[in-house]
C-alpha cells in the first residue's frame, strides 16, 4: 500500500522511504487476514483469546522492528485506504479493552493491582493514534505536523526523534547527507505574466517557454500564469548531488507552486518523491526550520539565497548567490540594468553558481566520510565540515579595511569583517608589513595609496563578497579600485525643496530596524 495525498508524488526507494507504509501495509494485511477468518468461514480456524492476544503483541512487534529497520520518510494515502486504517485501528483498540477485561483484570485474586500499559501515542494520523487508534485529544496537539507528507500527520517529539535515529543510521550506512534546497534565486527565476518586461516581449520569451522542446530551459505555468527558467546547470547539479544526499525541496511559496516546480525539476520523481516542503508546513511565520525534515541537523545542508529565513540553522546554510534572469526579479530587488533575458544572456553552466556549489558539497562529502578521520562517522557533524572548509578560503591573507565602515562603529561588528574572518582571514585595523590585501572603493584614501606603494593587493570590497559566494580566493586583478565617477553638474545641484525631503525622510526613518534582512551578497550591497 502507499501512503500519499493527491498531487504529491509517489515515495522513492530512498534511504527510508517505505518504512511507515511498510506499517501500515502489514497492518491491513493481517487485519484482511483477520476478517476473512470469522466464524462463518469453513476455513478459519478457532483461537483462543490468549492467541489472539498474542497474534496482536506480534503485529505490534513487527510495526515496531519494521520502523527501527527502514527509518520514516515519505508515504501516500488514498482516501480509501485511510478509511480502511482507521477501521483497523477502532478494530484493535476495542480488542485490547476486550482483553483486559476478561483476561487481564485490574487487579487479580489477591486484591493486587497490575500495571496497564497506556499508549504514549507517538503519533497521529487522521486524528486517530496510529499506535492504538484512540482519537486525538485537545490536551495531545503537542509534536509537529507533516502535512506535507500527508495531510493530518502529526508526530511527537519522541517519535521524531527516534525515526531521525533511524533514517540517520540508512543514510550513514549509503554514505549520503540531507540536502534541503530553496527554489526561487537559487534553482530558478520566475515570473507573473503580466510582470513580463516590453523588451522581454519583444525577444518573444513567451513563445520560447511554450515550445515543444526537451530542451527547453523556460516553462510555462498555466495554471499559474507565470514563466519559469530553470537555472544553468540544474539538472546536471540535481543529478549528481543525489548520490551523495537525499534531497528536499524547502520554499517559502505556496505549495501548489511548490509540486509544480518540483515536476519540472523532477519530472522522473526520482530526486524529492514527496520531500516537497512549502510555506503552510513552516511551524513558524517567516522561518523555514528543520524541525519539519526528517533528517538529523547534524548532516543536513541547506542552500538558499536568503540568510535571514534560517536563524536557527546559520550554521548548516551555504548562501547562494542569487539568480536574476527575468527583469521583474531584477526590479524586485531594486536594480537598474537589464535583465539576463532582455540582454540575451545567462550564466555558464562550465563555471555558474551550481557547478561551483556543486564541487563545495563534494568537497564537504569526502571530508565528512574520510575514513583516515578517528572519531566513529556517527559522532561527525557537517556543521564543522562546513566551517572548515569555509575557513580554507581565505586562509593566509590578512586584511586592513579603509573607510569601508562608518565612524563611531567597532569594525569588529561589521557584517564584512565576520565574513572575511569566517573565510580564514585575518583582519586588522592598521597597515604593517604583514598586510596582504588592502580593501576599499576609493583609491585615494591614506590605506590605499599605502598598498600600492608597499606593492601589496589594493582590492575592491566586491573581492570579499565573491569569495563568499565562489568558496574560493578570487583573482585581485579582477576587482581593481577606481576612482569614483565626477557627477554631473545637473546631479550635483540639488533643490532646496529635495533637501527638504531628504531631511524629512531621514526624520521618518528614524529609530527604525530593517523589518527583513536578506542575503548579504553584492547583488544586497
Amino acid at each position: 500500500m502507499n501512503l500519499a495525498e493527491s498531487p504529491s508524488p509517489a515515495p522513492s526507494s530512498s534511504s527510508g522511504s517505505d518504512d511507515f507504509a511498510a506499517l501500515l501495509d502489514s497492518e491491513l494485511e493481517l487485519a484482511s487476514a483477520a476478517d476473512s477468518a470469522s466464524p462463518g468461514d469453513p476455513f478459519a480456524s478457532p483461537t483462543s483469546d490468549d492467541e489472539d492476544e498474542e497474534e496482536l503483541e506480534e503485529e505490534e512487534d513487527v510495526e515496531v522492528e519494521t520502523l527501527e529497520q527502514n527509518g520514516f520518510c515519505t508515504m501516500n494515502l488514498t482516501a480509501a485506504t485511510a478509511s480502511k486504517c482507521s477501521t483497523k485501528r477502532c478494530r484493535v483498540e476495542e480488542q485490547h479493552q476486550d482483553l483486559a477485561t476478561s483476561v487481564r483484570p485490574d487487579k487479580d485474586t489477591t486484591g493486587s493491582s497490575k500495571n496497564v500499559e497506556v499508549c504514549p501515542h507517538p503519533g497521529y494520523f487522521g486524528g486517530l493514534c496510529f499506535r492504538c487508534g484512540k482519537p486525538q485529544a485537545e490536551e495531545d496537539v503537542s509534536g509537529v505536523a507533516f502535512g506535507y507528507i500527508h495531510k493530518g500527520l502529526r508526530l511527537g517529539t519522541s517519535e521524531i526523534d527516534r525515526l531521525r535515529g533511524a533514517d540517520l543510521k540508512n543514510l550513514l550506512h549509503e554514505r549520503k547527507l540531507v540536502l534541503i534546497l530553496d527554489l526561487d534565486h537559487t534553482l530558478i527565476n520566475s515570473t507573473k505574466l503580466h510582470d513580463i518586461s516590453p523588451a522581454e516581449n519583444e525577444l518573444g520569451i513567451q513563445t520560447i517557454a511554450s515550445k515543444d522542446d526537451p530542451n527547453r530551459s523556460i516553462f510555462t505555468l498555466e495554471s499559474m500564469q507565470m514563466l519559469t527558467k530553470l537555472r544553468p546547470f540544474v539538472n546536471k547539479f540535481l543529478k549528481e548531488a543525489s548520490n551523495m544526499f537525499e534531497m528536499y525541496i524547502y520554499t517559502m511559496g505556496d505549495k501548489a507552486y511548490a509540486i509544480e516546480i518540483a515536476k519540472l525539476l523532477d519530472p522522473g520523481n526520482v530526486y524529492f518523491s514527496s520531500k516537497v516542503i512549502s510555506n503552510s508546513d513552516c511551524t513558524q511565520r517567516h522561518q523555514k526550520g528543520l524541525d519539519v525534515v526528517l533528517g538529523a541537523e547534524s548532516v543536513a545542508v541547506i542552500l538558499d539565497d536568503t540568510e535571514y529565513v534560517w536563524q536557527k540553522h546559520k550554521e548548516n546554510l551555504i548562501l547562494m548567490e542569487r539568480y536574476h534572469y527575468f527583469a521583474s526579479s531584477c526590479r524586485q530587488f531594486g536594480f537598474g540594468f537589464r535583465s539576463l533575458s532582455e540582454s540575451m544572456q545567462d550564466e555558464r553552466e562550465s563555471d555558474g553558481a551550481l557547478a561551483t556549489i556543486l564541487d563545495v558539497l563534494k568537497r564537504i562529502h569526502t571530508i565528512f566520510f574520510d575514513s583516515a578521520v578517528e572519531t566513529n562517522v556517527s559522532s561527525r557533524d557537517v556543521r564543522q565540515v562546513i566551517k572548515t572548509v569555509r575557513k580554507e578560503v581565505l586562509q593566509g591573507c590578512k586584511l586592513v579595511f579603509s573607510r569601508i565602515f562608518p565612524n563611531n562603529t567597532r569594525p569588529q561588528n561589521q557584517m564584512i569583517w565576520k565574513m572575511a574572518e569566517q573565510m580564514g582571514a585575518v583582519c586588522c585595523v592598521d597597515v604593517d608589513s604583514t598586510v596582504t590585501h588592502v580593501v576599499a572603493v576609493d583609491p585615494g584614501t591614506e590605506k590605499a595609496r599605502w598598498a600600492v606603494d608597499n606593492k601589496k593587493f589594493l582590492v575592491h570590497l566586491r573581492w570579499i563578497e565573491a569569495a563568499n559566494f565562489r568558496w574560493c580566493r578570487q583573482p585581485e586583478e579582477d576587482f581593481p579600485v577606481s576612482p569614483p565617477k565626477e557627477k554631473s553638474k545637473d546631479h550635483q545641484k540639488e533643490t532646496s525643496k529635495d533637501k527638504e525631503n531628504a531631511v524629512a525622510g531621514q526624520k521618518k526613518d528614524k529609530g527604525k530596524e530593517n523589518a527583513v534582512a536578506t542575503t548579504t551578497g553584492p547583488t544586497d550591497s
